[in-house]
């Protein structure tokens, strides 16, 4: 079956992307020293490898789940950040596999004075540096590829229940993540019953994240949401800007940007097509307005 399959091309993913995760707290870790590192350098290398044949896979899967859907731009949308994960993913192999060649081999039986203190060394202190820094890097990139790519798989089989969309904000919020900057945003309701939707929880939440980031990333520092009642019953939401004569916030959020640039808005467009979701983007990408 090809939700099988899926799911277990992003299990593979998912695992690799783990394990890189785990070597960058290893590189942080005072606890472990520079031999530690230079003998962990060779298994990450080949978990490096099997990730970015991990990613094709998921890629060739997703193409593969929305045929039936004749929704190519869909496809095209999840396989492009997951294409640019692999290429992240393949520079570091080659930045990993460089730093194991130069790092001394563990010290065996046989070998000298001058080898063995050679060995006990590892890679050096600057060495480390850099490599934590790369491997974080690459660790923050797969972490938004996935997620984004695990969204759009998402609009395969929407389920929706009624959300407050408050409700939804404040999930978000609780959810941190190393490495991402956060921003303040103020939300204001003209009425409760606006906060009110019909949709897909994964959907919702993660339009949310991305209209925010898309605001953001075109210079808004500190995000409005104005959440209001249209006369057909449906339920808009405004991202701009907060003007002079808007009203009070109802709540004021400390969030995490996951995601932004051309990928990532690429996504919220696909993805608030299949919810049936209006998004309308304002000039400059300044205001996201998205109807439910």
């Amino acid at each position: 079956m090809l939700g099988e399959r899926l799911a277990a091309a992003l299990g593979a993913a998912r695992d690799g992307a783990a394990g890189i995760e785990s070597f960058a707290h290893l590189l942080g870790s005072r606890r472990v020293g520079p031999r530690g590192v230079a003998l962990a350098l060779p298994e990450v290398c080949e978990g490096c490898a099997a990730l970015v044949a991990a990613l094709d896979s998921l890629s060739a899967a997703v193409r593969d789940g929305f045929v039936a859907t004749d929704d190519p731009a869909a496809a095209d949308a999840a396989c492009a950040v997951l294409e640019h994960a692999g290429v992240d993913v393949a520079r570091l192999t080659d930045e990993l596999s460089r730093a194991a060649a130069g790092a001394p081999a563990a010290r065996g039986p046989g070998r000298g004075r001058g080898e063995r203190a050679g060995a006990e060394r590892g890679i050096d202190a600057r060495q480390r540096l850099a490599l934590e820094a790369s491997v974080r890097r690459t660790a923050r990139t797969l972490s938004g590829a996935l997620r984004l790519s695990e969204l759009v798989i998402a609009t395969l089989e929407l389920r929706p229940t009624p959300l407050d969309l408050i409700d939804v904000l404040r999930n978000w919020s609780a959810t941190a993540v190393e490495g991402r900057p956060v921003v303040g945003i103020s939300v204001a309701s003209s009425d409760s019953r606006a906060n009110e939707v019909e949709g897909d929880v994964r959907a919702v939440s993660g339009l949310m994240e991305l209209a925010v980031g898309m605001v953001n990333a075109a210079g808004v520092a500190s995000p409005h949401l104005a959440v209001s009642r249209l006369p057909d019953g449906r339920s808009t939401v405004r991202i701009a800007e907060r003007g002079p004569r808007e009203g009070a916030p109802a709540v004021a959020l400390d969030v995490v940007l996951r995601d932004g640039g051309e990928r990532a808005a690429a996504v919220a467009r696909v993805v608030a097509r299949r919810a049936g979701v209006d998004l309308v983007e304002g000039p400059g990408g300044r205001v996201v307005t998205m109807t439910f």
